[in-house]
């Protein structure tokens, strides 16, 4: 078999002095992982902007290395260089590092081979993983940290270290993903991660040698201003991104294969907050009572339809408090669980599509937690239908996570059935009921705290309209014809 192709991208500015002494290790470096990994590497220097003499270095160390090419960008800034030497190579794995070689190559066979080996669709190297060992000024080292915490929180990945300019990409994971890359510099790599993450790639994080080079060009003040504006247009553009950008193919597989440990993995993303999934979905309906009485629908008289019902958590707690209950998922594996665990409550199984039931059967329909699973283009379709089977006057209930609250985006990223989802806004769900004629009633945000007894709710009261709780609910109602 043909070795596997791999292309290292340095990008360059002004780096005439030091480029020679890079590129010698790397190649020396190179010869070594060649044999030992069965790859064919190439090395791409990006002059992105140089003034100086780094674009003739560049082509001299081409003439002279039959394994390196040089490439030239006009304007200034990593990402835009790196956008051009990655869609211009036709190597299966794709690659970068600085050209100070801060971080130790010791560490280039295990990120090269985890994308080589199919293990992953993208490695990265971090500074802060287990293992990690690094030499930076303490300056540096608290804005690293406070950086990659933010980021976290933010954008709702568990990758430790976003910045280190040390990764590797397969071929085709980066011609889904670079084009959809809007930064051309330093915000590169946090924007890259964070869309390899929402689409459900696998990401793999190296721990690295890192030594600080007193020579960095990296305006602190200036990038860290960048950066924070990145993250906040990622999060306000996490839904707007093309059609299909955010879909995960084989939902129904996926929750079927996640249904017998769906718990416990729920129990473990919010173990951080010293409470379990049950705590939760008991909140939810709490507040669905309250709900039901302030508009006119008290759930004791009420036909309930829940849809996306799981395994059963929320039915747990709602079983009780209705006239009638009916759950539906598209799940056969969840909802078989759900029978099991909640007697006195009709589960069944559909295709996701058409809700299996008459116009205008159900007093009260309520989503827990699910219209982020569903793909952006079937979302307009999934609430009209929510909407189809509520009679007229009946109260239509959707509840999601809150994408703004840090603690939210935590225990998303950490939740297996959770990977790759894009979260809505309150607004977002709003739009989505406003297009099916609908009329809306209130949103509420809720579960500020996880305090127990009348205390929680007594505080979620008191802020409903604040939209920082960890999730929200949007209500509408639909009128008689």
């Amino acid at each position: 078999m043909s070795p596997t192709t791999v292309d290292i991208a340095i990008p360059i500015l002004n780096e005439e002095r030091g480029l020679g002494r890079c590129i010698a290790t790397l190649t020396d470096v190179l010869t070594r992982v060649e044999k030992e990994h069965d790859l064919q590497c190439t090395v791409t220097i990006v002059d992105n902007g140089s003034t100086d003499g780094s674009w003739v270095e560049a082509g001299r160390l081409a003439t002279s290395h039959p394994s390196v090419r040089a490439l030239k960008v006009a304007r200034p800034g990593r990402g835009g260089a790196l956008k051009r030497a990655w869609l211009s190579s036709d190597a299966d794995v794709l690659a970068y590092m600085d050209v100070d070689l801060s971080t130790d190559l010791d560490a280039l066979p295990p990120l090269l081979n985890a994308v080589a080996g199919g293990s992953a669709d993208l490695a990265t190297g971090s500074r802060l993983a287990p293992g990690a060992k690094v030499e930076r000024s303490v300056h540096r080292e608290l804005i690293s940290r406070v950086y990659n915490i933010i980021a976290r929180s933010a954008l709702g990945y568990s990758i430790s270290d976003s910045q280190c300019g040390f990764k590797a990409i397969s071929r085709a994971a980066a011609q889904e993903l670079v084009p959809q890359v809007v930064d051309d510099s330093w915000f590169f790599d946090t924007e890259l991660l964070t869309l390899a993450w929402r689409a459900g790639m696998r990401i793999h994080e190296v721990p690295v040698s890192w030594v600080e080079d007193d020579d960095s060009r990296v305006k602190l003040a200036s990038t860290a201003a960048d950066d924070l504006n990145g993250i906040w247009r990622l999060m306000r553009t996490a839904d707007r991104r093309p059609v299909g950008a955010t879909e995960r193919p084989g939902a129904t597989a996926t929750f079927d294969r996640h249904a017998s440990d769906y718990a416990d993995s729920v129990d473990r993303s919010v173990a951080f907050t010293g409470k379990d999934s049950a705590f939760y979905a008991e909140r939810k309906i709490q507040l669905l009572g309250e709900l039901a009485v302030l508009h006119g629908r008290p759930l004791v008289d009420a036909a309930v339809l829940d849809v996306g019902c799981g395994t059963g958590t929320t039915d747990r707690f709602l079983r009780d408090e209705v006239r009638s209950l009916r759950g539906v998922d598209v799940s056969e594996e969840m909802v078989a669980i759900a029978r099991a665990e909640v007697p006195g409550v009709e589960f069944s199984a559909y295709d996701g599509t058409t809700l299996p039931f008459a116009d205008e059967t159900f007093d009260v329909v309520v989503a827990v937690c699910v219209l982020h699973h569903v793909a952006r283009p079937e979302r307009p379709h999934f609430v009209a239908e929510l909407v189809r089977v509520l009679a007229p006057g009946g109260l239509l209930a959707i509840f999601e996570h809150n994408p703004f609250n840090p603690l939210t985006r935590r225990a998303v990223s950490t939740c297996p059935l959770d990977r790759g989802v894009v979260l809505l806004s309150a607004g977002d769900v709003e739009s989505l009921i406003d297009r099916t004629g609908a009329a809306l009633l209130e949103r509420r945000f809720y579960l500020f705290t996880p305090l127990s007894g009348r205390s929680g709710p007594t505080v979620d009261r008191l802020f409903r309209r604040i939209p920082l709780g960890g999730q929200h609910v949007v209500v509408a109602t639909r009128h008689g014809r």
